[in-house]
């Protein structure tokens, strides 16, 4: 079984907000996919860029670093990773309804990509996993 490394991910992420609730919206695109990136995947991808990116720095985000931080807490999420994203799977109660975002204009002679923004709640996420016993509760040590 070979180790997952970002570098196989195609998608790219931009935090536009970060909540106080613990929500982060991302706009997300896939350059490899194009028009043909459709809305479940971004929406899983938000979800895996929460677990396995963290949440980059910009102007509307004070950032966050990666759900899954060891390898050990990557290893135990691999365990469940596969019924976690399946079609009816948990990963959809962590998202909300996302929308195809017209005004993202990095290269606007570009038409063919296809842009959205999907909002992601992760303190939920986070509280899952830690009582799927894949993470640590923050209170943990205490």
């Amino acid at each position: 079984m070979g180790k997952q490394t970002f570098s196989q991910t195609t998608y790219q992420t931009e935090c536009v907000l970060q909540e106080n609730v613990g929500a982060v919206t991302f706009r997300i695109w896939d350059r490899k996919k194009g028009s043909f990136y459709k809305l479940e995947a971004a929406r899983k991808d938000a979800v895996r860029a929460i677990l396995f990116s963290g949440i980059s720095k910009s102007s509307n985000c004070s950032g966050a670093p990666a759900l899954l931080r060891t390898e050990k807490e990557r290893t135990d999420f691999k365990s469940i990773e596969q019924s976690f994203f399946a079609k009816d799977g948990p990963w959809a109660r962590f998202t909300s309804a996302s929308t195809p975002d017209k005004a993202f204009s990095e290269n606007p002679s570009d038409p063919k990509l296809a842009v959205f923004q999907v909002a992601v709640a992760r303190e939920d996420l986070r509280k899952y996993l830690e009582e799927q016993k894949i993470i640590k509760s923050l209170s943990t040590g205490f």
